[in-house]
């Protein structure tokens, strides 16, 4: 028997027993790497994005930190407003569907 492998999106994961706040850290992880496979995608550097945000390149660098370590965990994770979301999604040309999901994550 013969198995292909097909290269997929990520597949949102039941994270039905976490706390509030997991969910939330989760979504924006899953947030971010969405960015950074948009950027990679599309060509897209921090500092276009930073341009799209009206944000230094270096403030994209922090917002897109995925990294756990213990220093991040004693401050709150950086999160990125409505708006700037929107602007993503259009960056991206992110269509209804996935705008839907990057909107309600």
């Amino acid at each position: 028997m013969q198995y292909k492998f097909i290269e997929r999106e990520v597949i949102d994961m039941p994270r039905v027993s976490l706390c509030a706040e997991q969910r939330i850290e989760y979504k924006l992880k899953d947030f971010k790497l969405w960015v950074h496979a948009q950027m990679k995608r599309t060509q897209k550097t921090q500092k276009d994005v930073g341009d799209a945000l009206g944000i230094s390149q270096q403030r994209v660098s922090q917002l897109l930190d995925v990294r756990d370590n213990k220093k991040k965990k004693k401050r709150k994770p950086d999160q990125f407003s409505y708006g700037q979301v929107l602007i993503l999604c259009d960056l991206f040309g992110a269509d209804e569907e996935e705008r839907e999901k990057m909107l309600t994550l």
